[in-house]
């Protein structure tokens, strides 16, 4: 394979659609694409490890960033103590210099302000669940989110589905070795080539 200009390859999809266990296994796959490191302002846990995991902060500094327009993108996660997310620019900018391909997992919007950001080296990829029902049962079997949450983010799946529409490509993910195997096309036909 012949490799061509860095690239931004944008994941989103409803949570619980299985983005993170296609992620993995494309990084698995393609050794020269990097996951992106976001910033945040939520404590470090034990095993993440600064610029690896993300870049932590704190809720001022990531303020001045958003400011002074240093983030490409970013959202407030809705908890007992809102938590910020975000892009940094020079960390995106840095990549493409260097000719690298950066897979960045964000929500919906995040994804296509990023788009809107580099429109020349994006590629966005919605991951989409087979059926709403597939995914409240993936949901319930992750025993993460309590059923109230359950709700919210099954709530939100249709405003993702609709917004997922302007992405680049689609991968309905109904089982993990054609989902795979439809990103690996997508990748081939856009970043890649014989």
């Amino acid at each position: 394979m012949t490799l061509l200009s860095g690239k931004l390859i944008i994941v989103a999809g409803p949570s619980g659609a299985g983005k993170g266990t296609i992620e993995s296994a494309i990084m698995d796959k393609y050794q020269d694409i990097q996951f992106s490191v976001s910033v945040t302002t939520r404590p470090r846990r034990d095993y993440e490890i600064e610029g690896e995991h993300y870049f932590f902060i704190t809720k001022a500094e990531f303020l001045k960033k958003v400011e002074n327009n240093e983030l490409v993108e970013w959202q407030e996660v809705y908890s007992k103590n809102g938590k910020l997310y975000g892009t940094l620019r020079s960390y995106i900018d840095n990549a493409l210099e260097q000719g690298k391909h950066l897979l960045l997992d964000l929500d919906i919007k995040g994804g296509m302000n990023m788009k809107k950001a580099y429109p020349e080296q994006s590629v966005s990829i919605f991951i989409e669940p087979p059926s709403l029902d597939v995914l409240e049962q993936r949901l319930i079997k992750r025993g993460t989110d309590s059923p109230e949450e359950i709700r919210i983010r099954l709530d939100r799946t249709a405003e993702e589905m609709e917004l997922g529409q302007q992405f680049d490509h689609k991968v309905v993910n109904t089982n993990l070795v054609d989902a795979v195997n439809d990103f690996s096309e997508i990748l081939t036909q856009t970043i890649y080539c014989q």
